[in-house]
């Protein structure tokens, strides 16, 4: 009887312990069961984006907004690359008015989804940065090759063929579409207007410096959008102009002074951890955002569908945000503090970096934040611990490793910064982190899925 009990004990533990054992298996991430061509195909997006970061910050005229479009059209290209092995989703044909994707899909069976993938990032960045130095364009071969042989030892070459011919014809179909926005393609080539004459009035910002340059894509918001323009995202006026003590302005201009000078130690590693605006020698303000996305993806290590999203998404909310902030800066005129403080109140003062050639209000670091941190964290998590490493080992600044609890948190203290180096006001800062989380919320709508627009799937 003991015998019998025993046994019966035993199988039913081992059933209990299989059962678990099952539960576990079903319930791991998508990502750990992905096939090993979307496991391939992240990797492969992720070495593209890294390398996306280092030609943005070596090609001369990749400013801020200019990057952002880059990015979202970089991005859509390799999405639109990957969609005939991306169950469920839709084109970008449909939001994007006279974009047009090639006719003949290649069926699944005879598609390898990084080869067209890896064929559509080089493709297109070759299209992006024709003026970007040798060394950098020979990057962009040796990347390709390095996958294109690694996927040759395992794929059969015709499979290889259309797949690649696929990438390309997608990402030529995305130049076009591309060249089609007058005012935003080939910007890079055109940073500054020096026909523009900016308005001569009390507190309207004016090129500064003994060598001034002329203002900076004083007509970017008429920039084609992907989501959201500057007519649904109307930014708010600033402060009214006033000089008189116990104004709203100049309330700030104090409040910028005193927490400006002197800087702790701690406020000036925040201040030049978020700088990102000097030409090569950091990433842009965008950039951050692609090089936080690429850190914070590697750590989730999610299923390939959602790093494509992913990417697609926090480059579109930044190009969108970067047209809506540029169209209220050169609505709005509003000069930098410092030419109010050495006005009003500070004959020598200055900020701890020299101020951009462009406009004060609305903040562009805050609003790239705020925009690309709405995206992650609806991908990611309201809550995602990163340690951010972008500037980890430069010797020009404090690049210390620092960590946050939330893309929301990294978002206020990139806004914060701009006040502590001294280029924008509190109200620079607080109405770009709105528009970005405007902008962002308006991309994180946008139905990608099938499922998600309402669409039967055939499949």
């Amino acid at each position: 009887m003991k015998r019998k009990w025993f046994a019966c004990l035993t199988n039913t533990l081992f059933a209990i312990l299989l059962f678990s054992v099952l539960l576990s298996e079903s319930c791991r991430p998508l990502g750990e069961r992905e096939s090993e061509a979307h496991k391939m195909a992240t990797e492969t997006t992720m070495a593209w984006n890294r390398l996306m970061l280092d030609l943005e910050r070596y090609t001369p005229g990749y400013r801020p907004p200019i990057s952002a479009r880059m990015f979202a059209y970089v991005e859509m290209a390799a999405y639109e690359a990957a969609l005939p092995d991306l169950k469920g989703y839709e084109s970008m044909e449909q939001y994007c008015p006279g974009y047009e994707r090639p006719s003949i899909l290649p069926a699944v069976a005879k598609f390898h989804l990084p080869t067209s993938v890896n064929a559509a990032y080089a493709q297109i960045l070759r299209d992006f940065f024709p003026t970007t130095p040798d060394y950098m364009k020979k990057r962009i071969d040796d990347l390709e090759d390095r996958y294109a042989r690694r996927f040759h030892e395992i794929i059969d070459n015709e499979i290889l063929y259309q797949s690649k011919t696929y990438g390309q014809l997608v990402s030529k179909a995305v130049w076009q579409w591309s060249m089609t926005d007058k005012e935003g393609h080939d910007a890079f080539l055109y940073n500054f207007d020096k026909k523009y004459v900016p308005p001569t009035c009390a507190g309207c910002w004016q090129p500064q410096g003994n060598r001034p340059l002329p203002a900076l894509l004083p007509n970017w918001g008429k920039v084609r959008s992907f989501v959201a323009a500057p007519a649904d995202v109307p930014v708010k006026p600033p402060l009214p102009f006033e000089e008189s003590p116990g104004s709203g302005l100049h309330t700030e201009a104090l409040e910028l002074l005193a927490v400006s000078h002197p800087l702790s130690k701690e406020n000036r590693w925040i201040a030049e951890l978020w700088s990102d605006d000097l030409p090569g020698l950091t990433v842009t303000p965008a950039g951050r955002w692609i090089a936080i996305a690429n850190q914070a993806l590697a750590q989730a290590q999610l299923p390939f569908e959602q790093v494509i999203e992913t990417y697609l998404k926090t480059a579109m909310a930044l190009c969108d945000v970067g047209i809506v902030t540029w169209h209220g800066k050169y609505t709005y005129n509003r000069e930098r503090p410092d030419s109010y403080i050495r006005r009003v109140m500070k004959t020598e003062w200055k900020p701890l970096h020299d101020n951009p050639n462009f406009p004060s209000y609305p903040s562009g670091h805050s609003a790239f934040g705020a925009a690309a941190a709405e995206v992650l964290a609806a991908q990611l998590g309201e809550h995602f611990t990163l340690t951010d490493r972008t500037h980890e080992h430069r010797q020009e600044f404090t690049g210390k490793p620092r960590t946050y609890l939330s893309f929301a948190e990294m978002a206020q203290e990139n806004a914060a910064s701009r006040v502590l180096i001294g280029v924008h006001y509190r109200m620079d800062c607080k109405e770009g982190l709105r528009l970005g989380k405007m902008v962002g919320q308006k991309v994180n709508a946008l139905a990608l899925r099938r499922a998600e627009a309402g669409v039967l799937s055939s499949e």
